[in-house]
């Protein structure tokens, strides 16, 4: 798989953890196992590898990018999308966020650290 795919699923993966954690609904055993995903793509492991092992197959298609949205037709999954002034904070994907409602900062489930806030041109 390409860098793209690569950077796409991890991207996924940032955004669904939370939502994957919920469906968990306190089962031990999915909580660790979404755990080690997570450890997984931080130690290195290509997040296209362990959305497989997650159980989300891919299709042998290129991986197509459109417009402000990544990619992710190969899983099936919905795309996520690339905008916010927040960014990942190893670089790994390409998820940017912006605050919450409530104007907290949007956070890596994958690293468990908030994102970085991209320094704006001054005027």
């Amino acid at each position: 798989m390409s860098t793209a795919d690569n950077r796409a699923a991890a991207a996924w993966l940032c955004a669904a953890v939370p939502d994957l954690l919920v469906g968990a609904l306190a089962d031990e055993q999915v909580l660790t196992w979404i755990d080690q995903a997570t450890q997984a793509v931080r130690d290195g492991e290509s997040a296209v590898a362990v959305c497989r092992r997650l159980g989300y197959s891919t299709r042998t298609d290129p991986d197509k990018h459109a417009d402000d949205m990544v990619g992710l037709d190969d899983f099936g999954l919905d795309p996520v999308r690339v905008e916010g002034d927040y960014h990942c904070p190893t670089g790994r994907c390409s998820r940017r966020a912006r605050p919450d409602e409530r104007g907290r900062e949007p956070h890596c489930a994958v690293d468990d650290a908030p994102m970085v806030l991209r320094a704006r041109p001054r005027p």
